[in-house]
């Protein structure tokens, strides 16, 4: 399965530019956390147009985190990414590439011509990450 996609997404992320997918509602919002959205990538067949794309650039805390910090900020984070997908005119997925974990795509993304990671950070809802480095902890102790 997973050969299966790369194959098709090969020659997406050759040619990568930006790309209009289609957001995908999911328990009616468009994304899980701070840094992943629901998408139909068209041109893939079924089930797999389902996908998931991770947002490049950034680490977000996660919704199910270590510590009731963490939840919170997650939570903060994922009303910040859902509201800005819902009211956003225009939602670009540039230079996606099949990622490592969790049958995702990553890619950057930019809502209304505005880099979504940088508004993650700017924020306080993300820190930069390269997606090679160990996670910072979001919980101390």
């Amino acid at each position: 399965m997973t050969s299966l996609l790369v194959t098709l997404l090969a020659p997406i992320a050759a040619n990568a530019t930006c790309y209009d997918w289609p957001l995908r509602e999911r328990q009616g919002e468009y994304a899980y956390d701070g840094d992943t959205i629901y998408v139909n990538i068209p041109g893939l067949p079924g089930e797999i147009a389902e996908m998931s794309v991770r947002v490049r650039g950034v680490d977000t805390p996660e919704i199910r985190g270590k510590c009731e910090t963490e939840k919170s900020l997650a939570g903060k984070a994922r009303d910040f990414a859902r509201q800005s997908l819902k009211s956003a005119k225009r939602v670009e997925f540039c230079e996606p590439e099949w990622g490592r974990y969790g049958g995702r795509v990553v890619a950057s993304v930019r809502i209304d011509g505005k880099a979504l990671d940088q508004e993650l950070i700017n924020q306080g809802f993300a820190r930069p990450y390269d997606g090679k480095t160990k996670r910072q902890p979001w919980c101390q102790g």
